[in-house]
């Protein structure tokens, strides 16, 4: 009965009105010389004679998700998977064709059957992991884990994964424990250098920037990272460092209005109050909803005393969140 409704979710993916992968007359894709398009025609040729093969279906599948081609690759897996419910890997793709498209429960539901029908499968136990922890059924999710740690006690995606049920139980130690230990496995693990960075600079250690570091030589295109620099040294006082950090995360993504932000209000301690008026603004333009930008610039209006702009920027900051608190005691300022 389980496995009947398994089967059933499926066919969610795709709409009624879509034509199955049973109809064994399909074209061949196209006459190129690509490889990948030249296997599928092979394949819907193979189908014509062997309708009933599972495996055929399957390889289709792979090969027209990897061309982007979702609705045929998903209409063979789930062919192939009515074909063929016990074979494991089809049930793996599966779920991670689900959760491609969103449908989580789909996901987990076809993992699931995955992990029952291979005890050892590795990659849907950790792929039930990250949803279990996505939604808080840590006791099922540590389980999982810990089943891979069982095959292979030195598997890091599992060490990292470790390390973050430990910060949904607020253990903190042991968290660096495990997330240090995949990487002790995984030299090029960028998530985890990541993680440790984030985890140093709660506390303001030093070594949230060599953490840092490590996943920016990894990824050097990650602006987040850079900001998360720049914050770091913000917390702790060094301003320069953090524009500087700042204006490599905007190098890198020049519309990242946070970065603006943190750097107009470095200007504000630093005194440099025409500069900060011009960053706020800035920010303004990219995001006209900004509330905090608005903020800012009524602040540093105010120091200037120009009260008359000041006014104007609380009001707004105020019209955008009626509640907004820190607005309200700058209008009681300036209105003193």
């Amino acid at each position: 009965m389980k496995k009947f409704l398994l089967l059933s979710l499926c066919a969610t993916l795709l709409s009624c009105g879509q034509k199955s992968a049973t109809n064994t007359n399909v074209k061949p894709v196209s006459d190129s010389t690509n490889p990948i398009l030249d296997r599928i025609d092979s394949l819907t040729l193979e189908i014509v004679i062997d309708s009933l093969n599972a495996a055929l279906y399957f390889e289709r599948a792979e090969l027209y998700l990897k061309s982007n081609s979702v609705n045929p690759g998903a209409t063979d897996l789930i062919r192939a998977v009515q074909l063929d419910s016990t074979n494991a890997l089809y049930w793996q793709q599966l779920g991670t064709l689900h959760f491609a498209m969103k449908n989580s429960r789909f996901a987990k539901n076809s993992w699931e059957e995955c992990a029952r029908l291979d005890t050892r499968n590795i990659e849907c136990r950790l792929s039930l992991a990250e949803v279990y922890l996505a939604v808080g059924e840590l006791k099922k999710g540590q389980e999982k884990v810990n089943e891979v740690l069982d095959f292979d006690s030195k598997n890091a995606e599992a060490l990292y994964l470790s390390g973050n049920y430990a910060l949904m139980d607020a253990d903190t130690v042991k968290a660096i424990k495990y997330i240090q230990a995949s990487i002790n496995q995984k030299q090029d693990f960028f998530k985890a250098y990541d993680l440790m960075g984030v985890l140093y600079s709660a506390t303001g250690n030093v070594l949230a920037l060599d953490y840092f570091n490590s996943a920016l030589r990894l990824r050097p295109d990650r602006f987040d990272v850079h900001y998360k620099v720049g914050m770091f040294y913000q917390n702790i006082g060094a301003y320069n460092e953090a524009i500087l950090a700042y204006n490599r995360a905007l190098a890198v993504n020049p519309d990242h209005k946070i970065s603006l932000h943190n750097i107009a209000v470095i200007n504000i301690f630093l005194g440099e109050h025409k500069n900060a008026l011009a960053i706020f603004s800035k920010a303004i333009t990219l995001d006209d909803m900004y509330l905090e930008a608005y903020f800012g610039r009524a602040y540093t209006y105010e120091i200037l005393g120009n009260l008359i702009s000041s006014e104007a920027d609380y009001r707004t900051a105020l019209m955008l969140d009626p509640a907004y608190r820190p607005a309200m005691d700058g209008l009681s300022r300036i209105g003193k």
